[in-house]
């Protein structure tokens, strides 16, 4: 396996293991400020918000998180569960129409074993995907490469939600 010095990760490691041990999720933590902007929500809802993902996978790749800290997504009351869905929804519709993507990834990481880096508080990912953009680094020297603005993405998808 080749490495690819990421230094930008290191925030990423350093907040996930300080979070730890102060024993608090990282979301419900986001939620309580008022610094939408500085934790990139994008939009919030009644009972969940879309985050633009700090530690993305791809261009574009969003998280829709439910306000309550819950494990299962069978904890959330029926109208929670709903609007959850509704939001998830919106936001595959509104990046197809905002990035021209060829395809959508979502998935909702449950538990340790799923390899989520959130255990006790589901979230669902959306990622855009474009054909080619697994590209021969992935195949060939097991390496990707991430190469966008995340600022420029961020402000862009505000918009769009709030249209």
């Amino acid at each position: 396996m080749n490495y690819l010095y990421a230094p930008w990760r290191d925030v990423y490691l350093k907040n996930k293991n300080s979070q730890k041990r102060a024993d608090q999720c990282p979301f419900c933590a986001m939620f309580t400020q008022k610094a939408d902007d500085q934790n990139l929500i994008i939009k919030r809802y009644s009972y969940c918000a879309v985050v633009l993902n700090l530690y993305a996978y791809g261009l574009g790749h969003i998280l829709v998180i439910p306000y309550k800290h819950v494990k299962c997504l069978t904890d959330l009351p029926k109208e929670e569960q709903y609007q959850l869905m509704d939001v998830m929804a919106q936001s595959m519709a509104i990046l197809e129409d905002h990035f021209g993507c060829d395809g959508i990834n979502m998935g909702l990481n449950k538990g340790k074993a799923s390899g989520g880096s959130v255990n006790d508080h589901i979230h669902i990912h959306i990622v855009p995907r474009f054909i080619g953009d697994a590209n021969f680094l992935a195949t060939c020297a097991l390496t990707k490469t991430l190469s966008f603005d995340l600022v420029a993405i961020y402000k862009n998808l505000v918009e769009h939600f709030n249209k």
